[in-house]
């Protein structure tokens, strides 16, 4: 059975970066390749920015498209049928090192988490500090990487939350695209606005307004790699008042201007 070793993946990597524990890699698939079951040497995640592929793990297929994360735990077994040409990745490399190092358990990366907005923006920040690739990057792609991982921790255990805190989300996450009042969220999960305002950091890790701006971003993100649409359709589209407001946002929230990341 093929294994993988650190740093190495079926595709070509374009760019790779070593963090001390950690592999960030950019990689490209143009032509078919090995489509035989394998595994990989190190946990790792993938960020999908091109094309995508038909994935097989035990008992289960998932269609892998642009924008989705997937996590891999070491020397877990799957592989990869129909790869669209071209496809990019990119992929986060976590040796059992960094998470020992840190007291940290590799079972903290958990499904739920990949699914949310943070996840996609600490991977994109990770990979805008890996081209600075100063003397201050290391320490900064290992913070973004730990603000992930405690975040996944948090959700993982989602399920001890108040009712109305998982209510919330969902209200949030479906109307995204909306300016609902604070007074209105309150009457919609039976709470006091003031619960909402106070409690909201503790459950969220962030403030209901950048929370929903996050939401907005992800959704952006995932227009400006599939749609033709212009900037400013763009951030209309994603409930921002203007396109200057909007590409300041996506800067501060991926580390990238939105037109440049749509080259990457």
């Amino acid at each position: 059975m093929l294994q993988l070793k650190g740093g190495r993946y079926l595709g070509s990597n374009k760019r790779s970066w070593e963090a001390n524990g950690v592999f960030v890699s950019e990689t490209e698939y143009h032509s078919k390749v090995f489509e035989g079951w394998h595994s990989h040497e190190n946990s790792h995640i993938t960020l999908f920015l091109q094309g995508g592929n038909r994935e097989q793990r035990k008992n289960r297929e998932h269609e892998a498209i642009p924008g989705e994360i997937l996590f891999y735990a070491s020397g877990e077994l799957h592989r990869n049928l129909n790869t669209s040409h071209p496809s990019r990745n990119i992929n986060v490399e976590i040796e059992n090192s960094f998470f020992s190092q840190y007291n940290l358990e590799i079972t903290s990366i958990n499904h739920t988490a990949l699914n949310c907005a943070n996840a996609k923006f600490s991977i994109l920040k990770a990979y805008r500090e890996c081209l600075t690739n100063d003397e201050l990057s290391q320490a900064t792609i290992h913070g973004l990487l730990l603000d992930f991982i405690t975040t996944s921790t948090h959700i993982k255990d989602e399920q001890f939350n108040p009712q109305w805190v998982r209510l919330l989300r969902d209200i949030l996450n479906d109307r995204w695209n909306e300016n609902v009042p604070l007074h209105e969220l309150a009457s919609l999960v039976q709470v006091h606005p003031v619960t909402i305002s106070k409690f909201f950091p503790k459950y969220f890790r962030c403030t209901v307004g950048e929370y929903v701006r996050k939401l907005r971003i992800e959704k952006a993100t995932t227009l400006i790699r599939k749609s033709h649409l212009s900037l400013t359709d763009i951030a209309h589209q994603c409930g921002f008042f203007d396109q200057s407001h909007f590409i300041r946002v996506f800067k501060q929230t991926t580390g990238f201007l939105p037109n440049t990341y749509k080259r990457i």
